[in-house]
């Protein structure tokens, strides 16, 4: 999707049509970003008996394949928002509840690092040069 923002503003050689008034940059739809985040609810369920590394072997290709498809749109906010949204479901399918005390036996470092869950805010190319 296309929008006109006011607060973000593209040079003009960045943009691509003939309308040159006001920044247009893409972001990916509602509609997108709820079948995402249903489809990792259905995979992160609480009652599915899966161990932590088997849960993240099925959501990477899914975590991969959405994050590549909209990294080279305006999604670095959101981005970061969905990746501390699924570690939370992985607390709360690891230890079966919500709130919980997940962020301390299973932080974020062992997730990214030992069980190479996808990072996608690493999948925007001007954020993965800098942070590797």
């Amino acid at each position: 999707m296309i929008k006109r923002g006011k607060r973000l503003y593209l040079p003009a050689a960045k943009i691509r049509s003939q309308v040159r008034s006001g920044g247009l940059y893409a972001y990916p739809r509602e509609k997108s970003i709820r079948r995402f985040k249903d489809e990792v609810r259905q995979r992160t369920r609480r009652r599915a008996s899966l161990a932590t590394e088997q849960l993240i072997e099925a959501l990477n290709p899914l975590l991969r394949g959405w994050g590549e498809y909209y990294k080279r749109a305006h999604v670095r906010k959101l981005f970061n928002q969905l990746d501390r949204w699924i570690v939370r479901r992985i607390w709360s399918h690891r230890f079966r509840r919500w709130r919980n005390c997940g962020w301390k036996q299973l932080p974020e470092s062992v997730l990214y690092g030992q069980f190479g869950l996808v990072n996608l805010i690493g999948l925007i190319p001007s954020l993965a040069s800098s942070t590797r």
